[in-house]
């Protein structure tokens, strides 16, 4: 399994649960492929993960629209982007800087240009960069991305990424951020807590990568506690929960057993000093 089919599996997660995802453009990345490893997903790991990753996907567009009302002409910088749909169910002032691997963007890129050539989704200010993750240079990424800025307000998403990193790829993407964001921006992070490890999901988890990994990608299985968040010292830490907590207000309906029998993430929002 390589990193790009783990996007395409997210995106079908999506799907699944539109009503809470609030994705109404998730199918579209739908595959047969995809939908032939998804049984034995939820069967080995976990039924529940369409689920978690719907409410992950609602709880950043609430963030990501509430930032936007307040600044209309801002940027949104989506690193590891995936084929995550944010940017068109955002307003249509927003710029987007999608950032991942080149395979995913040129692929994203062309499917994109296609789909909004044809109607079936509006057209947005998109802007691509390829980057691995694993092999940055913080001055010349940094000064790449501020190339592609318009000096307007920023949200930093990294979303479904740390779990690959190791700690010093994590270390050199937040001093990025830190030197591309202004006071006032916004960082939003996903990442497991160490408390996760101990849980016989989590366990699963790793077990399905590892046999499923016979590629040259990397699955660091990092997971990252609050702390790490609350010593960044260019950023405050001004939201954190988790795919469980959110539940009850994005999906009352759906019943999840105990915290730690489900693939639970934690949530982050962060601003800039």
């Amino acid at each position: 399994m390589q990193i790009h089919e783990t996007a395409f599996i997210i995106s079908t997660y999506r799907s699944l649960y539109p009503e809470v995802s609030k994705d109404p453009y998730a199918h579209l990345w739908n595959n047969p492929k995809t939908n032939e490893l998804l049984p034995e997903i939820l069967d080995t790991i976990s039924k529940h993960e369409p689920l978690m990753h719907s409410l992950r996907n609602r709880f950043f567009l609430e963030e990501l629209t509430t930032f936007f009302e307040q600044h209309p002409n801002g940027t949104f910088l989506n690193f590891g982007a995936g084929f995550s749909m944010y940017q068109f169910v955002l307003p249509k002032s927003v710029q987007t800087i999608e950032i991942d691997k080149k395979d995913i963007v040129d692929y994203k890129k062309e499917k994109i240009t296609t789909w909004i050539k044809e109607g079936v989704i509006p057209k947005r200010n998109i802007k691509y960069l390829s980057m691995d993750f694993n092999t940055i240079s913080v001055a010349k990424k940094a000064d790449e991305l501020l190339s592609l800025l318009s000096n307007t307000p920023t949200f930093i998403l990294l979303e479904g990424v740390l779990f690959f990193l190791n700690a010093d790829t994590t270390n050199q993407l937040f001093k990025i951020f830190g030197k591309i964001q202004k006071s006032g921006d916004i960082l939003g992070s996903v990442s497991y807590d160490p408390k996760v490890k101990n849980t016989e999901v989590y366990q699963k988890l790793l077990t399905y990568f590892d046999k499923n990994n016979n590629t040259n990608d990397t699955f660091a299985h990092q997971t990252l506690p609050l702390s790490f968040y609350q010593n960044q010292e260019e950023y405050e830490v001004i939201k954190h929960t988790d795919e469980f907590e959110i539940v009850h207000q994005y999906a009352p309906h759906h019943l999840l057993p105990s915290k730690t029998r489900v693939l639970n993430e934690s949530l982050y929002v962060l601003k800039r000093h």
